[in-house]
């Protein structure tokens, strides 16, 4: 039922010049984010949204992932080398329930960012074609054979408790987890809707393809990451580090 979906490896690849299909992954605590002058960086929308923003850490995981956004923008699409970072603005579409960038009130596509304990991944998806991510970090303080047990499918908890050891059913946890939410993200349906349905079941109704893969940060913490698209295969990831973030996008 599953194997396949454990056994399918989202490579992780150094980071390329030509970044299409490519989630870029960041720790955010690196960015000072009262150092920045967020009015060079972020669209009047943006900045809106980072007004609201109230701890520390979710202003440096919003003000990332936009940068983020913008730095795949300028590596993707040769034609936005001259439109300043502030033209290139992330909002959400209620009607199709996507986060799209609009590039100089000229072009828009679809985008997607998913973030968890300071570690944020954003990816492009210009054929907006179905495609979602998900990053998780996998906590082993989490009461997560009570959660799976109370919102899984019956199988899929079966998976979680036949796990030899708690690192093991941690990691099998999380790792439907993020199938869930990556499949929530694809097809535009709500979380909740996808929680109890078993996930293998309802990736093969969509007829849509998945890969995924364990990743560590500078501080040896672990997350869990999946990508579901029509073909997942053709996705990687690439950790980007401060200075080649800085250096493109011209800040310190």
């Amino acid at each position: 039922m599953s194997s396949a979906y454990f056994d399918n490896q989202l490579l992780q690849i150094p980071l390329a010049e030509n970044n299409n299909h490519t989630i870029l992954l960041f720790d955010a605590s690196q960015l000072q984010v009262d150092e920045l002058t967020l009015t060079q960086f972020l669209s009047p929308f943006e900045l809106s949204v980072i007004a609201r923003r109230k701890t520390p850490q979710a202003k440096q995981e919003y003000v990332a992932t936009r940068l983020l956004l913008k730095y795949l923008v300028k590596s993707v699409l040769p034609s936005s080398s001259n439109i300043t970072l502030d033209k290139i603005s992330s909002e959400f579409n209620q009607q199709t329930s996507k986060l799209e960038l609009n590039i100089n009130n000229n072009f828009v596509c679809s985008c997607c960012v998913s973030h968890s304990h300071g570690l944020v991944g954003v990816a492009l998806n210009i054929n907006n074609s179905l495609f979602g991510f998900d990053i998780e970090k996998i906590s082993l303080k989490r009461p997560f054979e009570k959660l799976a047990k109370h919102f899984y499918d019956a199988a899929e908890v079966a998976l979680i408790t036949k796990q030899p050891c708690t690192a093991s059913k941690a990691a099998t946890f999380f790792r439907l987890w993020t199938l869930k939410e990556a499949l929530a993200k694809a097809t535009s349906r709500p979380i909740a809707q996808l929680l109890s349905p078993n996930v293998f079941c309802e990736l093969g109704n969509s007829q849509l393809s998945a890969t995924s893969t364990a990743l560590t940060n500078d501080i040896n913490e672990q997350f869990d990451i999946s990508v579901v698209a029509k073909k997942s295969t053709d996705w990687r990831c690439s950790f980007i580090s401060f200075s080649a973030l800085s250096s493109q996008l011209a800040f310190k």
